[in-house]
């Protein structure tokens, strides 16, 4: 191994571990056996101290990679943050505000009832999922080097493989309570709406939401800068 491959090694396998360990927890085999040794809480706080602890790995390696350009900074991709994030932002902050079945941890809500899609899940069954791969896409695009390809790129497949896996899960252990939700709504944001399975109403996702997420996303444009010194407006000095 040469030495600048060798310089990425420390990021690789940050990265590495971080998926394949959201894939081998979640794997109901390995869920069922650590919740009889842990009970529920206690695998939960176990499964997000190695999560987070790997997640600060995966940052620091980050941090300390060299810079070995592959595709250079598109304007394109400047662009494609400014329309897109509003999307991403809206969707996580309507996502984390709505109980959904196909969210992690949405096990329970099939024992207390038959649910049927509400507010943002007729736009898509994973919005938090989305938002964090919409973000993860557009960072890869406009950041074009092998360390931020190996970063985003790995926060991309966990997203992507989590929906699968998610979907997956629920259709083998949903039963008659997953139909009606998978009836009407879709993994592909707005595919159930084009469909004709599902009517979006803005007002069922909540105003508030929307203007959360939006403000948020205000947060982003404006922030970025002066948090890590790399503006998204294409156009202000420096982008």
């Amino acid at each position: 191994m040469d030495e600048t491959a060798a310089t990425f090694t420390p990021l690789l396998a940050a990265t590495a571990l971080f998926v394949a360990s959201h894939f081998l927890l979640s794997a109901r085999s390995a869920r069922d056996a650590l919740v009889r040794l842990l009970t529920e809480r206690g695998f939960l706080l176990a499964y997000s101290l190695l999560a987070g602890a790997l997640f600060v790995w995966m940052n620091l390696a980050y941090a300390r990679a060299p810079f070995e350009d592959l595709w250079g900074d598109p304007l394109w991709a400047r662009w494609a943050a400014v329309a897109l994030m509003p999307v991403a932002t809206v969707f996580l902050v309507a996502g984390v505000t709505t109980a959904s079945p196909a969210a992690v941890g949405g096990d329970r809500l099939f024992a207390q009832r038959v649910r049927e899609p509400v507010g943002i899940q007729k736009v898509t069954r994973h919005p938090v999922l989305w938002a964090l791969a919409i973000w993860a896409a557009l960072h890869l695009a406009a950041n074009g080097d092998l360390a931020s390809a190996i970063f985003f790129g790995g926060l991309l497949a966990l997203c992507l493989g989590g929906m699968a896996h998610i979907e997956s899960r629920r259709r083998s252990q949903g039963g008659a309570n997953w139909a009606p939700f998978a009836a009407h709504s879709s993994a592909l944001p707005f595919a159930a709406v084009l469909a004709g399975r599902a009517r979006v109403s803005l007002a069922e996702i909540g105003w508030s939401r929307i203007a959360t997420g939006l403000g948020l996303y205000l947060v982003f444009l404006f922030g970025h800068r002066v948090v890590i010194d790399v503006p998204i407006l294409p156009g202000l000095a420096g982008g």
